[in-house]
């Protein structure tokens, strides 16, 4: 039986760890779109990265840094995100990212 307990003890706390890191995450990034929606760039790029550095190997996190380096005009960080997004097979994002980086902003 105490093996047992063990084991369940161990996947609980596996789970528990899981969860915790996805709503971290999740956290980030709604802080990331209410920094967009106040249109400050240089923090919503603060919580992407806090988003990344929990979930790196997330496509859609990059193109979302992705975009928010457009609004700021950071073509060079632009660029890199999409060879991050290449690199991960998510050529439909980067060709999106690429599409924005292209695109005249409005003043």
């Amino acid at each position: 039986m105490s093996r047992f307990l063990s084991v369940f003890f161990v996947i609980g706390i596996s789970f528990c760890l899981c969860s915790c890191t996805k709503m971290k995450a999740s956290y980030w990034e709604i802080n990331a779109s209410l920094a967009i929606n106040n249109g400050n760039y240089e923090k919503a790029e603060e919580f992407y990265k806090k988003v990344i550095a929990l979930e790196p190997n997330v496509a859609e996190h990059h193109w979302s840094l992705a975009t928010v380096y457009v609004s700021m005009k950071e073509n060079n960080k632009v660029k890199k995100e999409i060879e991050i997004l290449q690199k991960m097979g998510r050529k439909d994002l980067a060709d999106q990212a690429l599409f924005l980086l292209n695109q005249p902003l409005e003043e």
